[in-house]
């Protein structure tokens, strides 16, 4: 029986709600399984905290001359015969530590450094994590690769769907994704008949505080706000081709697939000028500042009212979207992968 060249840790496709995480784990996986000889780790336990033990203490012998982990984190300890590579999104969880539970902080700041000491490889997917990995942590300077996500085939325009006087907002509710400021922005737009749609992954893993479980009850006995919880891709899809107006103003991301995602879709996007927002987005969107409740509302305002604008950024959205390709992706990974064979 021949060695096993890559022991891919597809733990998180195990989860029952997909993130950007996991949909970033499916696309490489699905695009080099049938490149390159791959064993696909996949753990039997289901618990979410003891799914930990089986990534340090079974994931790093399984046989294999790699081990890929693109989830995050990686075993605390590889055998000196193996190569490991790591994929870190982003370090939200010292950036915005106070949005993640207990738990998920503590293990975080003890395990991240470690994987980066012994990373042969750390794959991020923007400049913007690069930058911000190396300032938390300059010793992965030399180890360090930016590689970009892709958008999902499904992701496309429906034709002749009749559009529904709505704004979308996709994504988890975690602070950092600024999710309140959208509820604060709609509750003042001056456009009657309008209704917001908040499709969100409900984890646990992130710590919602008094003042936003105020604000969600208030959302929640609002006629005009609808909130979808964990979502087929298939009809998200759809809610975006059915939306006016895609609104993402989040305080932090190591990418962003949600706004290229909806230009797939043929929706106008407006979105934060900061983190890696304006690097994805480049001049296909419409910039707010994420921190000013009144210019999200004006933003909203102005793409919702002006037509032409909207075929503009629909256009340049289309375009944009291009350049953002799962196969290439994956490419980029597979030449990585191949230093180390």
């Amino acid at each position: 029986m021949s060695l096993n060249k890559i022991v891919f840790d597809a733990r998180v496709l195990t989860h029952r709600v997909y993130t950007g995480v996991e949909n970033y784990t499916k696309n490489i996986l699905f695009n080099i399984k049938n490149q390159l000889d791959i064993h696909i780790a996949l753990p039997k336990i289901r618990n979410k905290y003891l799914i930990h033990l089986w990534v340090h203490f079974i994931l790093p012998f399984k046989k294999g001359q790699i081990i890929f982990c693109p989830a995050n984190i990686a075993p605390i300890f590889v055998p000196k015969d193996k190569k490991l590579i790591l994929t870190l999104h982003d370090v939200s969880f010292l950036v915005y530590p106070e949005t993640f539970s207990v738990f998920f902080r503590l293990y975080y700041n003890l395990l991240i450094p470690i994987n980066i000491k012994r990373a042969n490889k750390i794959i991020t997917v923007s400049n913007f994590s690069r930058r911000e990995i190396l300032k938390h942590y300059p010793e992965a300077k030399n180890k360090i690769e930016v590689i970009y996500l892709g958008v999902d085939k499904r992701f496309k325009l429906i034709n002749n769907i009749n559009k529904k006087n709505q704004i979308l907002y996709v994504g988890s509710l975690n602070r950092r994704k600024n999710f309140m400021n959208v509820i604060k922005a709609f509750e003042l737009l001056n456009i009657k008949n309008i209704k917001l749609i908040v499709v969100g992954n409900f984890s646990n893993n992130f710590n919602i505080d008094i003042e936003t479980q105020k604000l969600l009850k208030r959302a929640y006995k609002n006629k005009n706000i609808e909130f979808k919880k964990n979502i087929e891709d298939n009809e998200l899809v759809k809610i975006y081709n059915e939306s006016k107006l895609f609104i993402f103003p989040s305080l932090y991301e190591g990418f962003g697939l949600p706004i290229l995602e909806a230009m797939a879709c043929g929706v106008p996007v407006i979105t934060s000028d900061i983190s890696s927002l304006p690097e994805i987005g480049d001049s296909a969107v419409v910039y707010c500042d994420p921190y000013n409740i009144k210019d999200i509302k004006e933003k909203m305002e102005i793409v919702l009212k002006n037509k032409y604008l909207q075929k503009e950024i629909i256009k340049k959205g289309l375009k944009r979207v291009q350049d953002f390709d799962w196969k290439r992706s994956a490419q980029e990974h597979l030449k990585v992968f191949n230093k180390f064979i």
